[in-house]
């Protein structure tokens, strides 16, 4: 199984364009059947980026329904008068 080398990229594009939670199942249905990650490096990937985007005014979370990039706390009040 051939893992795409810019998963990373692809995953957190996939978060910012999908304006909502997605889920390891539906991060999966993004490939191929020859190139589709396992869950764990799908959990890994969004592990790293959350990193990535420590003490910044986004973050990937992981909700209930799945993993999602939201503003953090700290800025929502002024980005909340958009």
């Amino acid at each position: 199984m051939a893992v795409p080398e810019n998963l990373k990229n692809i995953v957190e594009a996939a978060l910012l364009a999908a304006g909502g939670p997605l889920s390891l199942d539906t991060l999966q249905s993004l490939f191929g059947e020859n190139e589709q990650p396992e869950k764990k490096a799908l959990r890994e990937i969004l592990e790293e980026l959350a990193g990535d985007y420590e003490r910044r005014g986004i973050e990937i979370r992981e909700v209930a329904s799945g993993w999602r990039i939201q503003v953090v706390e700290d800025v929502s009040p002024w980005v909340s008068r958009l």
